[in-house]
């Protein structure tokens, strides 16, 4: 029996030389098969949860169930555990219309305040906008019914293995010390910290949140409209632009210093 081939570590083969136009038509057609591939784990992934499909195949019922069937089909657990999610917050799309949607996009539009829903063409917007542009739009229609949460990501980087448990630990630290919502949050106003005044903008953040409940109370004793109200407003309105400046500005920096040779 012949030994396996293998190439020698170190050794760097040049591939068959082919057109570029071949290369692009390829990826082009790659990219396209990969988003329907995402799409059908959406679309056909939660309809088998609700129906709890696994089970006509010998899996057990609930969670671990699903996941064992999830791991017979071959599909990282993110990735279905997430497509699944999109799925059944856009289960009302015919399957088609789920596919020319862009991951990304998906991802933001499941965080559109739900009393908007029927006010836009999300599904055409999402279908043809880039991800930053159509998050700005989420985020900016959001707001026009007291909606202030910026649609959510996930953030992927390597750390030194020893290190992972100190920076977490760190992070928690900071989000009880400052009264944060999430991790995320506290990561960013770290971030923003450090090109602006010291816990300047968590400070900020809980004026916010004491701003919002006070006038949520006044709203709720019918005294929305007292003179109380207004500069409370206005405060939180103040409040809220500083804040937003500060961490559009915190956010922009990275990619200045880059542009300019990663000069302070």
């Amino acid at each position: 029996m012949p030994a396996p081939a293998y190439i020698p570590q170190g050794e760097v083969l040049a591939p068959e030389p082919e057109s570029i136009r071949s290369y692009h038509f390829e990826l082009t057609e790659a990219a396209r098969n990969f988003r329907r591939c995402v799409a059908q784990i959406a679309y056909y992934g939660f309809r088998m949860r609700l129906s709890e499909g696994w089970t006509a195949l010998g899996f057990e019922s609930g969670p671990r169930g699903e996941e064992a069937y999830r791991d017979s089909l071959g599909i990282p657990r993110s990735t279905y555990y997430k497509h699944v999610r999109i799925g059944q917050m856009l289960h009302q799309l015919p399957l088609e219309d789920l596919a020319r949607i862009p991951t990304t996009n998906a991802e933001l539009l499941i965080q559109v305040n739900p009393t908007l829903t029927h006010d836009h063409n999300w599904v055409r917007e999402a279908q043809t906008m880039k991800p930053a542009q159509f998050a700005q739009l989420v985020t900016s229609r959001n707001k026009t019914v007291g909606d202030d949460r910026e649609p959510m990501t996930g953030l992927n980087f390597r750390v030194p293995f020893l290190a992972k448990q100190a920076i977490e630990n760190m992070i928690e630290v900071f989000q009880h010390r400052h009264e944060l919502s999430s991790r995320g949050q506290a990561l960013e106003l770290m971030v923003a910290d450090r090109h602006a005044d010291p816990n300047l903008l968590s400070s900020v953040h809980q004026a916010r949140q004491l701003l919002h409940g006070v006038l949520s109370s006044m709203s709720k004793r019918k005294a929305g409209d007292s003179e109380e109200a207004v500069w409370t407003r206005m405060a939180k309105e103040i409040l809220d632009e500083s804040y937003e400046k500060a961490v559009q500005a915190a956010r922009q920096k990275p990619a200045s210093n880059q542009a300019d040779g990663g000069r302070p």
